[in-house]
């Protein structure tokens, strides 16, 4: 989804205000060592990590305990101590703007996601974190809905294209 994002992009010839870098981590299930290394290299002053989440329609979730998210309603904007309410709350507000389909989910502690890496590291990041609904998560049948990619998809291009450089996401103002 972030290639696709930066291909679109790069085909759609945006200029944006804002220096972009898009990667990939490794290790985000033995500690989230990847996004740690790629946070304290590259010192970035905000960060859209995206991830999996599960589609607590599928069998033996609880919806009360787990979330009620659901394949086929779009891309999933996460509550939790690691996300910053402002960036958080651009996002949903790009969401809003151009139509996107969005759900919300809400994490207690932490997300168990990259995002706790880039959140935490160094002076700390300002990070949120869209992910995508997929059923059967760790087995060998994982489905997505084709829309909801398409929904991550169009709310990072549109939060990247709404970013500027003089937007003040710090966690002190």
């Amino acid at each position: 989804m972030i290639a696709e994002v930066a291909r679109r992009l790069a085909e759609n010839k945006k200029k944006l205000d804002i220096g972009l870098y898009v990667v990939n981590s490794v290790q985000e299930e033995i500690g989230l060592r990847g996004a740690e290394m790629i946070s304290r290299r590259l010192k970035p002053n905000v960060a859209i990590c995206t991830d999996v989440c599960h589609d607590t329609y599928s069998p033996m979730y609880d919806k009360i305990k787990d979330g009620d998210i659901k394949s086929g309603k779009g891309a999933v904007i996460t509550y939790a101590p690691p996300v910053q309410n402002k960036l958080r709350e651009m996002i949903i507000q790009t969401a809003e703007k151009n139509s996107i389909s969005f759900q919300r989910l809400a994490s207690s502690r932490t997300t168990g996601t990259d995002t706790d890496s880039f959140a935490y590291s160094d002076v700390g990041v300002p990070t949120a974190l869209i992910s995508l609904p997929l059923k059967y998560m760790h087995t060998t049948v994982e489905t997505v809905h084709k829309d909801d990619v398409e929904s991550v998809i169009k709310l990072i291009y549109e939060a990247v294209l709404a970013m500027k450089p003089d937007t003040n996401f710090n966690y002190f103002s």
